[in-house]
């Protein structure tokens, strides 16, 4: 989730707990514990593998985090001056960290929940990165704690109020993914597609269009995007190939491709190319996100290069978002997200 709704969740967590024992304290703590998880961060100053391979990681794990916030509550305490039992501040600490990964993995991008007993990224694909009416409800109740417009008492029940909303959001999101995903396994097998595993991963800023990617046996991809209010897909239904040749086998045992495959949880293509200079490349696609405006074009790819002697000469990450137009895209996913009836893309938002 976004940082600035991570340290809301965290106030608006402190204050149901805590605001009625700390006051508003609780809600400014709150707020700022929230937001520490994320300063995994720094991993990118050792380059974008370290980053890929430690985001949502061990500072993302419930065992990591359950320790940590034993010396987070004493510190705060401290910084506090409060003379309110360390009991509670610990306590404080433990909701306003815990809360951070339950939500992260409420979105696609997958973290590592139960580190260090194993490093499998878990996501329910319930919640897009940033949605603004998740976010709301938690940003009223930290608003009135943090300027306390309401006795302690009140403030809690506030928070308790707006942690129910979005809980019932979330979940909301992870019945129509889940409704998604038999939506599209019926809509591959009648392609002739056999899924092993599918995955429905809700679009920018909403729980109603989602991306649909399914693997077969094979590694195949399918591909295409459906909405909750229609029973056809909003895009063609696209079908990927992956090359087995002996470079993209060869570029699969490096171990940054390994790492690559492990972030984009198996939803890969391998493709095997020669480049307009003769050069063997071999392009890794991370098939779990895309675009509306062109369903058919990873965000988040991963390139292998190889010498004439075919050996791996550079690893390298690629961001396919240089000639993506954002606000095109955006306007029209609300075109497909506020629309009754059934659109195609071309009929939702016209081709000027």
């Amino acid at each position: 989730m976004d940082i600035i709704t991570q340290g809301l969740l965290g106030s608006t967590a402190a204050q149901a707990g805590y605001s009625e024992k700390i006051g508003r304290k609780s809600a400014f703590y709150g707020f700022i514990i929230g937001l520490l998880p994320d300063f995994d961060i720094i991993a990118g100053l050792f380059g974008p593998w370290a980053s890929l391979k430690y985001h949502r990681g061990p500072t993302h794990a419930f065992f990591v985090l359950a320790i940590l916030a034993i010396p987070t509550g004493m510190l705060c305490k401290r910084l506090a001056r409060s003379d309110v039992d360390q009991k509670h501040w610990i306590g404080l600490a433990f909701l306003s960290l815990i809360t951070h990964p339950v939500i992260d993995w409420f979105t696609s991008y997958g973290t590592s929940l139960w580190w260090p007993f194993t490093d499998r990224r878990f996501a329910a694909d319930a919640l897009s990165i940033i949605d603004p009416v998740y976010s709301f409800p938690l940003l009223v109740a930290t608003l009135f704690g943090f300027f306390a417009f309401m006795s302690p008492l009140r403030l809690k029940k506030l928070a308790l109020v707006a942690l129910a909303i979005t809980t019932l959001y979330a979940g909301y999101g992870y019945y129509n993914s889940q409704s998604m995903i038999t939506r599209g396994n019926a809509l591959f097998r009648a392609q002739g597609f056999e899924p092993v595993e599918t995955r429905a991963n809700p679009t920018f800023m909403n729980i109603s269009v989602f991306r649909v990617v399914a693997r077969d046996a094979t590694g195949r991809i399918m591909v295409t995007y459906l909405k909750t209010a229609s029973q056809k897909p909003l895009t063609d239904v696209l079908l990927h190939e992956s090359d087995s040749d002996e470079f993209a086998l060869k570029a699969m045992q490096h171990e940054h491709a390994r790492l690559f495959k492990w972030f984009a949880m198996d939803m890969l293509q391998v493709r095997s190319v020669v480049d307009e200079n003769g050069r063997r490349r071999v392009l890794l696609n991370d098939m779990r996100y895309g675009l509306l405006t062109a369903p058919d074009k990873p965000l988040f790819s991963a390139e292998v290069e190889f010498d004439t002697a075919g050996n791996v000469v550079r690893v390298a990450r690629r961001h396919n978002r240089a000639s993506v137009s954002i606000k095109e895209e955006f306007r029209k996913t609300l075109a497909h997200v506020f629309s009754g009836e059934f659109q195609t893309i071309d009929s939702a938002w016209p081709v000027e």
